[in-house]
């Protein structure tokens, strides 16, 4: 008698400590299509899988991870999330709060090896194993460095997902979603 195996249990991760500056107000609860950001991604993170999804930034909330360095910018974030996760977890899948246009199609490729991943020119989202070997914190100070340090698996971005993986970061962005 065989016995189903089931798929590696990999952590969701919405980066969502900025302050928002430029935005006025937080990312996280603008409403997009019925949903906040946040709501968005975390129901994305679910539909490939991932479990648990926690909240990078936000200590305040059930499933918030603290930044043990506020105002560092997401490669901080990533690197705290990435000691939290739980042990059982293969992985993390990391997602910015402010990309409402991304879609199961965009994240499903990153979980498909046992390398870290991401697209090309898109640091992210990515996918990072909980076996990567972390470069410590001093001079980690963005995503694109701290993804240079890791084994990592590019893949090329078809040229009609590009609008997908832009980030609302001000007003005029979010009129351009109407």
């Amino acid at each position: 008698m065989t016995s189903a195996v089931s798929p590696p249990q990999i952590a969701g991760i919405v980066l969502a400590g900025g302050e928002s500056r430029r935005m006025g107000t937080d990312k996280a609860g603008i409403e997009y299509l019925g949903q906040t950001f946040l709501e968005r991604a975390q129901a994305l993170l679910r539909d490939v899988g991932c479990d648990p999804v926690r909240v990078s930034g936000r200590p305040g909330l059930a499933c918030g991870i603290e930044d043990s360095q506020p105002g560092q910018g997401p490669a901080q974030a990533v690197l705290d999330s990435m000691r939290v996760i739980p042990k059982a977890c293969a992985g993390a899948l990391f997602i910015p709060v402010d990309m409402p246009l991304l879609t199961a199609d965009d994240l499903e490729p990153l979980l498909a090896g046992q390398h870290a991943s991401a697209w090309r020119d898109h640091p992210l989202p990515v996918f990072i194993p909980a076996t990567s070997l972390l470069p410590s914190r001093e001079g980690v100070r963005s995503v694109k460095y701290l993804l240079s340090c890791l084994d990592m698996h590019w893949f090329d971005l078809p040229q009609n997902r590009h609008p997908r993986f832009r980030n609302f970061n001000t007003e005029a962005d979010l009129r351009t979603l109407e």
